[in-house]
């Protein structure tokens, strides 16, 4: 199967796949499914949303226009019909982008409960607001995307096909900071070491490429090696595996106090149980440096990175 559509894009091979056969679908039959883009920040999910968008064709053989909206800019059901569907979508053929779709207001999440039932044709009629809005899905396309699934109505999910975007390995975030910066001549190894900051993240890659970039402007040079990269750690702060400020000072407290309740931490942090829970603990018991047995415990792994902090 061809994805020559995402063949400048780096890993995500099953989402590629998968895009590539819905569109390739699309094509022939007319119809494309509503999809849900799920992952964490940073994997792709717009760009990859764009990319699909264009690979799918109107009637005469044209591309189709592109919208993206932020469902948090969403007030309710009558601000997207009245603002967004009447005047922009009805009549038209177009690809819609929903992101961060856990933030849709309740009553248009209902109305799409409705409106995504197709099980008798291709073209839906929803009353609202003593209005008839028309839907015709062989010339428009819903995709959502989140990085909060939890948090989606689980019979709206049900109407929706999952796509789902995974972390990039250390690998695929060297590729991306090497084509991103392809005049830079990068030493042996120092690839791998700068991609491992990068907790799997491909934005965070593109920004710490940028930064790579602006150091060796400022250096005169053209090429970056090891030396280099600890140079910059010191002078930016970057800590072994991308650790944040909150995160060391979690692994220290645990080294220092050994086995710790989660409301110790949020006391002697000053942060929130919750807050700790989602911003820190999450990548810490993710990389092996933190173990939960009942109480908070350092790992062997987490003593061994805080020595090279």
């Amino acid at each position: 199967m061809k994805t020559t559509t995402y063949k400048n894009l780096v890993g995500q091979n099953e989402v590629k796949k998968q895009l590539t056969f819905y569109s390739e679908a699309q094509n022939k039959s007319g119809v494309a499914p509503f999809l849900m883009l799920s992952g964490a920040k940073g994997l792709g999910k717009t760009e990859f949303a764009k990319r699909y968008a264009s690979s799918l064709k109107n009637k005469d053989g044209t591309t189709r226009a592109f919208l993206e909206i932020n469902c948090s800019t969403i007030k309710n059901a009558n601000s997207f019909f009245e603002q967004i569907f009447l005047p922009i979508v009805m009549n038209n053929e177009i690809t819609i982008l929903f992101d961060e779709a856990h933030m849709l207001p309740k009553d248009l999440v209902n109305a799409f409960l409705t409106i995504f039932n197709t099980e008798k044709g291709t073209h839906k009629e929803f009353h609202h607001a003593e209005q008839i809005f028309a839907f015709d899905f062989t010339k428009q396309c819903f995709i959502f995307a989140t990085t909060e699934m939890d948090k989606l109505f689980p019979p709206f999910k049900d109407r929706l096909t999952i796509v789902d975007f995974r972390p990039y390995s250390v690998e695929e975030l060297g590729q991306i900071i090497g084509l991103i910066a392809s005049e830079i001549k990068f030493g042996k190894g120092v690839l791998d070491e700068v991609a491992e900051t990068t907790r799997g993240n491909a934005r965070s890659a593109v920004m710490r490429t940028k930064e790579i970039m602006l150091y060796c402007d400022r250096a005169n040079q053209n090429t970056y090696d090891l030396k280099d990269w600890k140079k910059m750690c010191g002078i930016l702060d970057i800590k072994p595996m991308g650790l944040s400020n909150l995160e060391v000072e979690l692994l220290k407290i645990l080294q220092e106090r050994g086995n710790c309740s989660l409301q110790m931490l949020s006391a002697v942090t000053g942060m929130s149980r919750t807050a700790i829970q989602k911003e820190a603990e999450l990548y810490l018991l993710k990389r092996g440096l933190m173990k939960i047995n009942g109480q908070r415990e350092i790992s062997g792994k987490g003593m061994n990175v805080l020595t090279k902090i």
